[in-house]
């Protein structure tokens, strides 16, 4: 018998809405942090991470993403879009490359043997969803565990049929 962990991982299904954003662009990721950095720091009342970073393949890189607050005008110089919203299927892991990918993986299977979720046809349009993620833990508890943990999202859409 093994002894090591079963690939299993817990899906849970979220709806994001359809928000304004900005985005970093194949730009330096790291001035874009400081931008966002800073603007998040304002803002006192958050329930939840507001960025998120995906591989844009239209620019062949990842890309960081900002919901862009109400009433802000001073954008950086960054690109503001409309973020489609929708569906996804949503694991938590480590912020580690290799369980990234892992998780990653495991949720993608999760929707192929879904009877009730399908990914959607992949697109080149501006409205395109591409798999995402975002650290969910707040600094000092990265400090205390040693590693961030982060949320990671497949975009989803309801089969044509349900059983």
């Amino acid at each position: 018998m093994s002894t090591s962990a079963p690939e299993a991982v817990f899906v849970r299904i979220i709806e994001l809405p359809p928000v304004r954003m900005v985005r970093s662009g194949s730009g330096e990721l790291s001035a874009f942090d400081a931008w966002w950095s800073a603007t998040a720091a304002q803002d006192k009342t958050s329930l939840f991470p507001k960025d998120f970073m995906w591989f844009n393949p239209q620019l062949n890189s990842f890309e960081w993403l900002y919901v862009l607050p109400e009433g802000l005008e001073d954008t950086g110089g960054y690109e503001v879009f409309d973020f489609p919203g929708g569906l996804y299927a949503v694991a938590a892991c480590r912020d580690d490359g290799p369980e990234i990918e892992r998780t990653n993986r495991l949720v993608h299977e999760w929707v192929a043997r879904s009877e009730i979720f399908d990914e959607p046809p992949r697109s080149d349009s501006a409205s395109a969803r591409y798999d995402m993620g975002h650290v969910i833990t707040p600094r000092n508890a990265k400090e205390m565990m040693g590693y961030h943990q982060m949320d990671l999202f497949v975009p989803v859409v309801y089969r044509n049929h349900r059983k």
